[in-house]
């Protein structure tokens, strides 16, 4: 009897373990979204047209029906996307009908996002926030952004651009290389202060 229940501890510890381990395996790094735009295989403003449906021989795998309104960036031809694969797991992202950027990597005949992806609803999006994905961003990608949580926020090198998680509105920035080869933070038309600790 003793026997029994001391396998019955061992094993609801080793389930308690398993699902901490996956729910932690979902967590994401705050990230800014130029780095997430920089760093992707693919990034695609898409209107989502069907719903969540199972994806044959694929247990794990969703999909939803998609028509690429323009594709932002892309390595390789993006003329066959058609569909937003994603995984079934809590790692997986739900869409609603509507316009999203969508980031992630090429998957059969669509682009397979996860949690950690770009997952963006586009009417949300501030017209500089637009512009930035349509656009601005791709002048960047040359610069690295590194996060920062607390002040003062000073980069390491002049190809670096600190994101500061709690500046309200930092989201409508974009890290750019200048004349002299400098990235620093732009918003449209001027260039962002640089904290006053840095200098």
């Amino acid at each position: 009897m003793m026997g029994v229940t001391l396998l019955g501890v061992v094993l609801i510890f080793l389930s308690v373990g398993l699902n901490i381990q996956t729910a932690e395996s979902c967590r994401c790094f705050p990230q800014h979204p130029q780095h997430q735009f920089c760093s992707s295989e693919m990034v695609i403003l898409a209107n989502v047209t069907g719903n969540r449906l199972p994806v044959k021989d694929q247990n794990n795998l969703f999909r939803y029906k998609i028509k690429t309104i323009k594709v932002l960036k892309c390595s390789n031809n993006a003329n066959q996307i058609q569909y937003v694969y994603t995984d079934s797991s809590s790692c997986g992202i739900t869409l609603d009908q509507g316009r999203y950027v969508l980031s992630g990597h090429r998957f059969k005949y669509g682009i397979e996002v996860g949690m950690c992806d770009l997952v963006k609803q586009w009417d949300l999006l501030s017209l500089t926030e637009q512009e930035n994905f349509k656009q601005t961003y791709k002048m960047g990608c040359d610069c690295t952004i590194s996060t920062c949580f607390e002040s003062p926020c000073c980069p390491q090198s002049k190809k670096e651009c600190m994101w500061e998680t709690n500046s309200p509105d930092s989201l409508e920035y974009a890290c750019l290389r200048d004349s002299d080869g400098i990235c620093s933070w732009y918003r449209p038309s001027s260039k962002v202060d640089e904290d006053p600790m840095c200098i």
